[in-house]
């Protein structure tokens, strides 16, 4: 008995004994602020992009906008002192709420901190984290996807397309099993829907930008039904202590908010923050100078970086359709259409995998009909569950090209987003040198491989010109935005097609031009400066249609489209009048285009402005960066003609 309580006696004085020895570890804050001194940490890259610092002239400044980010008064500017503020409040101890101690509220800082001095996780307090590891719990995974959600022209904040990250929960690409795995995007918190308030807040930092948590599920039902989308998922290598320290900083992130741009700092610019952030030594940010598209992400990551291990294809709706229609005959079709409207399938002789590809492509049309929300009003969820009824019996629509990637399409294809190019021609008015700058995205003339070959979307892209004759450097246009989506028609389906576009253009080829007798006597019939501008804005609709649908999609469109332009200015009476746009597109080959095309404007007969133009572009792409474009224009009511060679440089 004297025996057991003498064993107790020592264990508890060794326990007591180990204690006061834990205690006495713990680091004070003089020791770690000059460890991390004379490491000079607050100057490392990692400390800096924990904080979201970005280095001025004389000073740091953080993009992070809360001011409980920060547990110095310089924090947000000054690294050292945050450093060591953040050192000190690691330290302090746990009070009632252990959730608000600075070990809970930073945890990818503390991890960094440990890892990078090499510290005993034992001399720092132990707080229970449950807020934290509630949210790390709910983000366990296998692996992490960057995703990509292709450009949609129907909301100006979703045209250069979007990009979220997905966390896997298993290997699985089956829509029903992966459709409960969570993802975290960036973005916009929208406080107007005024369209000018909306452009204006959105390009200049007028929204703050936070990270937003939901299941898969609804980015399909969102981007793939509603809005017609597809999505691109990149399987990334990254390893679990990777994984871990994103969730971390993720958290950290998710404590603040930051100024959102459009162009600059958005969906994407935050998420490369996080890869970075999860591997040390990457650079994804610095690489872009003044413009971040999502498209261009995901070639830093899975190209420039070599990040990728799989790629996963999620069709929209629409894609769906639009492949699968072509596997159909003509009567096959007619009977999707049928279905699709509630009325009985018409007599026909089929085989059963094509009446379930039938029903299957029914029922795909009733989901063309969803809101941009992806969803269907009550007739029509009936409708598409009567559908499916009939649609079970006939088994597995197993025939050929029923799964599909459209390699065309993949955004690590597509040509960089900012171009510049650089052209001489000749002129009614003479010869002339052109320099173009388009910070945004691409147009027809582009190579299509990696973008839709329907669409078109610019943004402040400007021309200045230098004409031989009077030397000097004239603003030929300026584009503040350019729209155009041509998806064709097919059976089923009949998409508008359409055009806007907002610029600042010179009216030197606009003129009536002098002929040829009066310019031998020097005789000039135009009035005034030729080379003043006018503001001008178009907005057509109508239809485009692809005539070979044997070809490859992109091949072979013609489109027609009716509206109104405005335009004056510079002592041009403004006129809003009708005007037309037709024309087509041939893609013989991926690097290869032909564009001709007629635009009638029907000005006013006291205009001198030309009423009438004939267009023929032909662009040709050496690599992903390079391309060289020849331009001819002909105006037959001025006689004005133009041509252009242009040698053009994406990057």
């Amino acid at each position: 008995m004297a025996a057991r309580i003498l064993a107790l006696i020592f264990i508890l004085s060794g326990l007591l004994s180990s204690g006061s020895l834990l205690a006495r570890q713990r680091y004070s804050p003089k020791q770690l602020e000059t460890w991390s001194a004379n490491g000079n940490l607050h100057r490392s890259p990692y400390w800096q992009k924990l904080l979201a610092y970005k280095k001025e002239l004389f000073s740091y400044k953080s993009a992070a906008d809360g001011k409980a980010f920060f547990f110095s008064r310089e924090g947000s500017s000054d690294p050292e002192a945050e450093l060591k503020a953040t050192i000190r409040a690691f330290l302090l101890p746990v009070e009632d709420n252990p959730n608000k101690h600075a070990i809970c509220r930073f945890p990818a800082r503390f991890h960094w901190l440990v890892q990078t001095l090499s510290l005993d996780r034992d001399g720092f307090p132990r707080p229970l984290c449950s807020d934290f590891l509630k949210f790390s719990e709910h983000l366990e995974s296998q692996s992490i996807s960057y995703v990509f959600a292709s450009f949609y022209s129907g909301h100006p904040a979703s045209l250069f397309g979007h990009t979220f990250l997905k966390f896997n929960r298993s290997d699985s690409t089956d829509v029903s099993v992966v459709a409960g795995d969570p993802t975290l995007s960036y973005g916009a918190r929208v406080t107007s829907t005024n369209p000018l308030v909306y452009f204006t807040d959105g390009m200049f930092g007028g929204f703050d930008g936070t990270l937003e948590l939901q299941p898969f599920r609804n980015h399909l039902q969102t981007y793939t039904e509603g809005e017609q989308r597809d999505l691109w998922e990149f399987r990334l290598n990254l390893k679990k202590p990777e994984i871990q320290q994103l969730v971390r900083a993720a958290w950290e992130m998710n404590s603040t908010h930051y100024d959102y741009y459009f162009l600059g700092e958005n969906c994407s610019y935050r998420l490369l923050n996080l890869l970075e952030l999860a591997r040390p030594g990457l650079d994804l940010v610095d690489g872009f100078f003044w413009t971040v598209h999502p498209a261009d992400t995901a070639k830093v990551v899975v190209d420039g970086n070599e990040m990728a291990t799989a790629v996963v294809y999620y069709p929209s709706t629409e894609s769906r359709y639009r492949y699968r229609i072509m596997l159909l005959s003509a009567e096959a079709r007619k009977a999707v259409i049928e279905i699709s409207e509630g009325r009985e399938p018409p007599s026909i002789s089929l085989e059963s995998q094509q009446w379930a590809l039938v029903y299957d492509l029914a029922g795909e049309r009733v989901l063309l009909r969803a809101d941009n929300s992806g969803s269907l009003n009550p007739d029509q969820r009936k409708l598409l569950e009567s559908i499916l009824q009939s649609r079970d019996k006939w088994g597995n629509p197993a025939v050929e090209g029923y799964n599909f990637i459209p390699d065309g399409r993949n955004p690590l294809i597509g040509h960089e987003s900012t171009l510049i190019s650089m052209a001489s021609g000749s002129s009614s008015n003479g010869s002339f040198a052109e320099i173009r700058f388009r910070p945004a995205l691409h147009d027809l003339h582009d190579r299509a491989r990696g973008y839709s070959p329907y669409g078109e979307l610019e943004f402040f892209s400007g021309k200045v010109r230098q004409y031989a004759r009077q030397g000097n450097v004239e603003l030929e246009e300026f584009i503040l935005m350019n729209m155009v989506t041509m998806d064709p028609i097919t059976d089923g389906i009949y998409p508008l097609a359409w055009e806007m576009q907002i610029g600042i253009r010179s009216i030197a080829s606009l003129y009536d031009q002098p002929s040829e007798w009066e310019r031998a006597l020097n005789l000039d019939t135009t009035s005034g400066d030729v080379f003043q501008h006018n503001v001008y804005t178009h907005f057509r609709g109508g239809l485009s249609w692809e005539p070979l649908e044997s070809l490859e999609e992109g091949s072979f469109l013609l489109y027609s489209l009716f509206g109104l332009t405005a335009s004056g200015g510079n002592g041009q009476s403004s006129q809003l009048v009708p005007s037309m746009h037709v024309g087509f597109i041939v893609r013989p080959y991926s690097v290869w285009s032909m564009r001709v095309e007629y635009l009638g404007t029907a000005y006013t007969r006291d205009s001198r402005l030309s009423r009438e133009e004939i267009r023929l572009m032909t662009n040709l792409a050496f690599t992903r960066s390079i391309a060289l474009e020849l331009g001819q224009g002909y105006r037959p009511d001025t006689g004005y003609s133009e041509t252009l060679f242009s040698l053009k440089y994406y990057f």
